[in-house]
């Protein structure tokens, strides 16, 4: 039993001194530099910096450091520097790499000292309007050369030698009526460059800020900032403007422009005098838009515009042939502003001619599809907004009963563009299926009559577009009888409870 179990522990030691050896593992890389950083100074040398690593090991130089070379041994490196004629530090650096390592040594080079200077006086030089020289005392240890910015500025000489000078700067004469402002720059060797500031006066000048008045019309107070360096006085206003001050240097005046009464724009200007200066302040006065003519074009058919009718439709014989077309007022150039009201009379008190369209020959007939017959009205669109309401309101008399009895209003914002039939209260679709705004009433003596009300609202693609409104027949309607007939439809006046006009004609407001 012994000798068996001395024989297994045998056999295992035989084993076991059988089985290979596990290869040692490589140690990772290592690597260090001190220092990390260097200071050279200004006058050129050298440093050294001490590398440890378990491998090998290169150092390299950065780009753009050729004023830097390199030498290494087995555990170090030396950074030497050329001197530095710069009045600027320089900056380079040195890689050092071994295996998958590398570290970066700053190396910082010290400017050069400066001691070039340049010292001017005064620094600013003052010259009024007549011009002429003053100088500029130079202490410098190097060459100073002096060089004007402006053509009206000279400088002699054109430099000096190092020690104690002086430059003469000379200015020409001015004529203008504000300051001028220029400089003379002294420049040498290494030092900083000087700036002596050359200001020139005006002989004399009188400003106002702001020099132009924008006045509504209702008129109002204008605050006006004067500066000058001579004497003024208010030598000339227009009749509607007053100024207080009258007179004074640097002061604020008041300038009150009275309210329009007229219906045109006025300008004028208020003049500030001095001895050998002066100044206007402009004035624009807004049109009194409350006196203002304020009709729009009509058309009857489609004749063309005319100016030989007057802007009242007094026209000789306009109550018997009214040809068609007519102007209106005008809208102010500034655009109708909300609770603008067209009608179609002036303030003159002419009393107002029916205007109409007659199937008569040699006047303008209805056709015989009277959708594209009527009355049209353009009011221009200048400063009309968005969501503004454009609001018509009609009335209409036949002669005969050959003519449509339903009429509409449309609306379009140009000549290509497609019609829009407006808003009305009392629309209605008619038997042949199309919107109408009313049937028109049909008696011989146009005692009777229709009205309504039709309303279109302003697209904000449309603000400042001029506005067309058509009042014809409801799409689809027809004469039904022949177009020699004589017979007509009219704009009417409208009238109230006690048969009195309310208005003359058809009426637009603006809201």
């Amino acid at each position: 039993m012994k000798k068996s179990l001395l024989f297994i522990i045998s056999a295992l030691a035989v084993l076991a001194s059988c089985q290979p050896k596990e290869p040692e593992k490589p140690a990772d890389p290592t690597l260090s530099v001190k220092p990390e950083s260097i200071v050279i100074e200004a006058i050129g040398g050298f440093q050294t910096i001490n590398v440890e690593a378990n491998n090998s090991w290169t150092a390299e130089l950065t780009s753009g450091t050729e004023w830097l070379t390199i030498s290494t041994s087995a555990s170090s490196f030396s950074v030497t520097a050329s001197a530095n004629p710069t009045h600027q530090n320089r900056m380079g650096s040195v890689t050092v790499k071994s295996d998958k390592l590398s570290k970066v040594v700053s190396v910082t080079q010290l400017a050069s000292p400066n001691n070039d200077r340049i010292m001017g006086s005064p620094g600013k030089m003052t010259f009024e309007a007549a011009g002429g020289s003053q100088d500029i005392s130079i202490d410098a240890n190097v060459q100073v050369t002096a060089t004007p910015s402006e053509s009206w500025i000279s400088v002699t000489p054109g430099s000096v030698q190092p020690g104690q000078s002086k430059f003469t700067v000379t200015v020409a004469e001015y004529k203008g009526s504000t300051i001028r402002e220029g400089s003379v720059t002294l420049a040498g060797g290494d030092a900083p460059e000087m700036s002596v500031i050359v200001i020139q006066n005006p002989a004399a000048y009188i400003t106002a800020n702001p020099d132009t008045i924008s006045a509504a019309a209702e008129g109002g107070e204008f605050t006006i900032a004067v500066s000058a360096n001579t004497d003024w006085n208010v030598s000339s206003t227009p009749d509607w403007v007053t100024v207080s001050p009258a007179g004074g240097r640097n002061a604020e005046i008041k300038v009150t422009v009275a309210p329009n009464s007229v219906s045109e724009e006025r300008t004028g200007g208020v003049v500030l005098s001095g001895a050998s200066a002066s100044c206007t302040i402009g004035i624009v006065q807004a049109a009194n838009v409350a006196t203002e003519t304020l009709l729009a074009a009509w058309r009857c058919d489609d004749a063309e515009y005319v100016e030989s009718h007057s802007p009242d439709w007094s026209t000789a014989g306009a109550n018997d042939y009214s040809k068609g077309t007519g102007k209106g007022i005008a809208l102010p150039e500034d655009g109708a502003p909300a609770g603008t009201q067209i009608s179609w009379i002036r303030n003159s008190g002419i009393e107002f001619p029916l205007v109409f369209i007659t199937a008569a020959e040699g006047h303008y007939a209805v056709k015989s599809t009277a959708a594209d017959d009527g009355f049209l009205f353009s009011i221009p669109g200048q400063n009309l907004k968005k969501g503004q309401v454009i609001i018509l309101d009609c009335g209409l008399a036949s002669g005969a009963n050959s003519l449509p009895k339903n009429w509409v209003a449309k609306f379009r914002t140009a000549e290509s563009a497609d019609w829009t039939v407006g808003e009305c209260s009392n629309a209605y679709t008619t038997t042949s299926g199309v919107t109408a705004h009313l049937q028109m009433a049909k008696t011989k003596d146009y005692t009777s009559h229709s009205r309504f009300v039709a309303t279109y609202t302003v697209p904000e693609d449309a603000a400042g577009a001029t506005i067309q409104i058509f009042v014809c027949a409801a799409d689809g309607e027809t004469i039904k009888g022949a177009t020699s007939s004589g017979s007509t439809v009219r704009m009417i006046p409208l009238y109230n409870i006690d048969n009195i006009a309310e208005f003359p004609g058809p009426r637009i407001s603006i809201k």
